[in-house]
C-alpha cells in the first residue's frame, strides 16, 4: 500500500500538504500477523503506529498475566507510544496485534515537532488523549461497580465489536488472564452464560449469541 493512497483514502483529515509530504518521506507501512508483538514493555519507542486496518490490544503485564487496558482500532494510535516516544521513555505497556493488521509507522523523534507545526496532527493527538481517558474511566467503573460476570459479558461483546465477528478464538485461560481472574472461575461463568443462551462454547473458541 502506497502512503499517498493511504493519505487520500483514510488519513485525509491530515490536511496540510507539507505534513502529507513529511509523512510520505518519513513514514512507512507495515503488515503484521495476529499475535505479533508490536511494542514490548520496557523497550524504548522508536516509531508510533497509526493503525490502518485490523486490531491491536494494549496490555499491562503483572505477575505473568496480561491485563487488558484498551484496544486500538483503525485510524487510531497508541497514546502511550506517543508519550514515551516523544519523551524518550521506556514503554510501560505491551501492544499485540489481535488480527491481520496494517499500520503506518511514524518516527517518534519527529512527532512532537509535527504536533506543534501541524494543527491537524495536534487535533489527532488530543483526541487520542480524550479517548484513552474515557477508556480508563470505563475500565475503572467496570472494576469498581460491575460484578465479574458482568465484566466478562461486557468484555465478550467489546471483543465481538472489535473483531466484527461473533466468534472469539480464545481459551478460558487467556480470558482469565485478561480479566485478572482464575481459569476455573471463567469456565464456570461461561458455562452459566451458555445455559442462559448468551454464548455457545466450542473447543478453543467462543460464539457470542446476540
Amino acid at each position: 500500500m502506497e502512503i499517498r493512497d493511504t493519505l487520500d483514502l483514510q488519513l485525509n483529515f491530515f490536511k496540510e500538504r507539507e505534513f502529507q509530504n513529511a509523512l510520505i518521506e518519513h513514514g512507512h507501512v507495515v503488515e503484521v500477523k495476529p499475535g505479533t508483538t508490536i511494542l514490548n514493555e520496557g523497550s524504548y519507542v522508536k516509531t508510533i503506529p497509526i493503525l490502518l486496518k485490523g486490531l491491536i490490544k494494549v496490555v499491562k503485564e503483572e505477575d505473568g498475566k496480561e491485563l487488558l487496558l484498551y484496544y486500538i482500532y483503525p485510524l487510531e494510535s497508541c497514546i502511550v507510544s506517543f508519550h514515551c516516544g516523544v519523551h524518550q521513555l521506556k514503554s510501560q505497556v505491551k501492544a499485540i496485534a489481535e488480527d491481520d493488521s496494517i499500520a503506518l509507522l511514524l518516527p517518534s523523534h519527529l512527532a512532537h515537532q509535527w504536533q506543534r507545526q501541524y494543527s491537524s496532527f495536534n487535533e489527532f493527538v488530543l483526541s487520542l488523549y480524550q479517548k484513552r481517558f474515557e477508556d480508563v474511566l470505563n475500565a475503572f467503573n467496570a472494576l469498581a461497580f460491575q460484578s465479574l460476570d458482568q465484566r466478562l459479558l461486557s468484555y465478550l461483546h467489546s471483543k465481538v465489536n472489535a473483531l466484527v465477528s461473533n466468534n472469539i478464538k480464545m481459551t478460558h485461560q487467556e480470558l482469565g488472564d485478561e480479566l485478572g481472574t482464575a481459569r476455573e472461575t471463567i469456565s464456570r461463568m461461561l458455562k452459566k452464560l451458555e445455559i442462559d443462551q448468551q454464548v455457545k462454547l466450542h473447543r478453543g473458541w467462543i460464539e457470542v449469541i446476540k
